[in-house]
């Protein structure tokens, strides 16, 4: 029996409303172009890079001319992590003036890519090498080039210099794309740097913690090679370069959004305008090290919730919003502990996260000593110095030399690089190097000869023994050889024989032993840069005014160059902060910028950043004005400390675009790509060569330059006894009869 479903209203009206819940549902859950948008941004994890060899301190073209020769870089890549859509862009160009067959042949990794025929005359070589998918545990892409003229007549002849050359540009490039959610861990994120890497702070006005660690890392970044470049977050009414962005389809609409798509430059209406940026990925607003403190996290709380305030009316792109920034933003979420330092995502890429309080801990994390070490995304960090053997000598093969042999028919080199900091730590700079080499006979009964060169410098040579046992070449390392990224290279030449070239010479093998080392010296200071600069590697105190933490940018970086230059040590080094026009009385050996020390005589006077005079021992050498974009250094002693004095000249204030050392005189005056003018004021032959590179016979001869007058001395005192005793012993005799 069929009964019929009852018609109460209540249940009637719950079902119409079951019905309608059922087809509203899926509307609910339609995703909006804006939320999809925003989804896809929060899967591209992908970066691009673009590294010249002119990032790499290589400014100069580099020329190849010898009939066979070859050279070698490395170009650094993420270690471990594939890069995609990889190409090398080689550029050079050639001159051919003799005849003969001349080829030139390009290597990747060891494998050869391309080889040309190079015609007679002059002409350019543009090649785009695409690089192969694969991970690089070495962390860089090796380039070798070959240039091979077939100049000789008979095998035998030495390979020589030619007329034929190939000059490689610096602006040879490699670009690749990564994955930036593939770095696993802190050492690889520092060595993925780009080579001009973006230290972000809070804001223009800073304060004095965050101040210190932005310039202890800068210094630390600069002795790696990199060219620093120090950005406060933007602000409301800042204009910035918004080329290059694209706005996804979706936010268009997006009132934030819309304001800064298809325009080249933009001034900041509203923080949401920030937040927008920020998950776009934009330059103005990305870091590849942050200084992270409450200052910067407020900031970024601002743009992103200003934001969130215009998705609001789309739950959609609201709820996906929040997700991404759970997911980009960590930094926005939580401060870092104190003496933290971590690897998180920023926006589209990967920051390396530092602690305001954890900077020199940072600069000490990051050195080379212990910088592999740091295999997680995550570290706290109480103390990091780099360590020291008993007597401060480090091996030549912990700086990167080789101890493989190679064999040499004529004239091999064996060459190391390293950054003076490697170095300079603990208070002591290099003083000696110590090279173990040997070396198997050869036919010629001439012996090889092995030279010892440090930035090009001969320090040393000897005519080795060539008998296969160790010989130790020693020699002292003058200060004006030092530079920001020092190569000592050993030249080893031997004499090739081959009669009437009735046979091809053959090589024998040379070596650089392992026992091979620099042993730092002690501070001498002498009122010079150079003996200065043992004491800027110790525990020195960086001074500077007040005003230096309201326009922190720019200052953060004259401070950086300035310190990398006179070798302050970014981990041991104290800052104080000074109020503006008053003088300071340092403890300890320092570096005061545009402060007045208390007790110092410098010769140059810089007066309202106008008017620059340098005072001589009986008249004013120099009373100028009108100078713009120089600063001068000076070395100076006050209240009992050696130290560095630093004035800037001009209303636009010096800037420092290239890396130096203070390594001549007492005074210099300071351009943007370095020194442009040194004075030695105490003693002019301070910057001089030391004659005979400071040989066994140059010691000798500084003892003898003192000892020969005072044996005269004593030589003439001992006359003048044993005449006045024999004049004594005859009036004796004479009394006696």
């Amino acid at each position: 029996m069929h009964h019929p479903a009852p018609n109460f209203p209540v249940a009637r009206t719950l079902r119409h409303a079951l019905m309608a819940a059922g087809l509203l549902l899926p509307l609910a859950t339609l995703a909006s172009p804006a939320g999809d948008a925003l989804r896809r941004l929060q899967n591209d994890d992908w970066v691009t890079r673009n590294i010249t060899l002119q990032d790499l301190g290589i400014t100069e073209p580099v020329v190849l001319t010898n009939s066979d020769a070859h050279h070698e870089f490395f170009l650094p890549v993420p270690r471990g992590v594939p890069i995609l859509d990889a190409t090398l862009g080689f550029d050079a160009k050639y001159t051919k003036g003799e005849s003969g067959r001349t080829n030139m042949v390009l290597w990747l990794d060891g494998i050869p890519q391309t080889a040309q025929r190079i015609a007679d005359g002059d002409g350019t070589v543009a090649r785009n090498l695409t690089v192969e998918q694969r991970n690089r545990q070495t962390g860089f892409l090796r380039l070798g080039v070959d240039w091979q003229s077939e100049i000789a007549l008979r095998h035998c002849e030495s390979n020589r210099a030619t007329a034929n050359a190939l000059t490689i540009s610096p602006q040879t490039r490699l670009s690749y794309r990564y994955d930036a959610s593939a770095l696993k861990n802190l050492d690889d994120a520092w060595g993925t740097l780009p080579g001009k890497p973006v230290l972000m702070v809070a804001s223009p006005k800073l304060d004095q913690q965050a101040f210190d660690s932005a310039w202890r890392l800068g210094v630390a970044l600069e002795r790696t090679g990199k060219r620093v470049s120090v950005r406060a977050f933007p602000s409301v009414g800042d204009e910035i370069d918004t080329r290059g962005l694209q706005v996804p389809a979706g936010l268009e609409r997006v009132a934030a959004f819309a304001a800064i798509a298809g325009k080249e430059n933009h001034k900041l209406a509203s923080p949401a305008e920030l937040g927008a940026l920020l998950v776009l990925g934009a330059p103005a607003v990305s870091a590849d090290v942050a200084i992270v403190d409450a200052a910067l996290r407020t900031r970024y709380n601002e743009a992103l919730d200003a934001l969130q305030a215009q998705l609001a009316s789309d739950s959609d792109a609201a709820d996906a919003f929040k997700t991404w920034r759970q997911a980009r933003m960590p930094l926005a979420g939580a401060d870092l502990p104190a003496k933290d330092i971590r690897l998180l995502p920023l926006g589209r890429q990967a920051v390396i996260a530092v602690a305001a309080d954890a900077g020199a801990q940072a600069a000490g994390a990051f050195d080379s000593a212990w910088r592999r070490i740091l295999v997680t995304r995550q570290v706290n960090v109480k103390a990091a110095t780099p360590p020291l053997s008993a007597d401060g000598a480090l091996r030549l093969t912990s700086l990167g030399g080789s101890t493989d042999s190679f064999d040499v028919a004529s004239r091999g080199d064996w060459t190391t690089t390293f950054p003076l900091s490697a170095v300079s730590s603990g208070g002591l700079m290099p003083d000696e190097l110590v090279m173990d080499l040997a070396a198997a006979p050869g036919a010629s009964s001439t012996r090889p000869v092995a030279s010892v060169f440090w930035n090009g410098i001969l320090l040393t040579a000897k005519q080795m023994d060539a008998d296969g046992k160790p010989e130790r070449l020693r020699a002292r390392v003058p200060g004006y050889a030092l530079g920001v990224n020092n190569a000592v290279r050993v030249t080893f030449q031997r004499q090739p024989v081959s009669v009437d070239c009735n046979e091809i010479p053959q090589g024998y093998p040379v070596n650089v032993l392992p026992t091979s080392y620099v042993k730092p010296g002690k501070a001498q200071p002498d009122g010079s840069f150079v003996g200065l600069l043992p004491l800027m590697a110790g525990n020195p105190q960086l001074i500077i005014p007040d005003t230096y933490l309201a326009d922190a940018p720019d200052n953060i970086k004259r401070v950086i160059g300035i310190a990398s230059a006179s070798g302050v040590s970014p981990t041991r080094a104290e800052l104080s902060v000074t109020p503006a026009g008053q003088a300071v009385k340092p403890g300890r050996p320092f570096l005061a910028m545009e402060v007045a020390v208390d007790g110092a005589e410098p010769l140059v006077k810089v007066t309202d950043r106008k008017q620059l005079t340098v005072a001589g021992k009986t008249a004013t050498w120099l009373d100028i004005s009108g100078l713009e974009n120089l600063s001068t250094a000076e070395v100076v002693r006050g209240n009992g400390q050696d130290g560095l004095l630093w004035h800037t000249l001009g209303q636009h204030p010096g800037k420092l675009d290239a890396p130096f050392v203070l390594n001549r005189g007492n005074v210099a005056v300071i351009g943007a790509t370095g020194p442009i003018a040194w004075i030695d004021s105490a003693n002019p032959d301070a910057s001089h060569p030391p004659g005979a590179g400071e040989s066994a016979f140059f010691e000798w001869r500084r003892y003898v330059s003192w000892s020969v007058p005072a044996i005269s001395v004593a030589l003439l005192v001992l006359i003048l006894v044993l005449i006045l005793a024999r004049r004594v012993n005859r009036r004796k005799t004479r009394d006696t009869k």
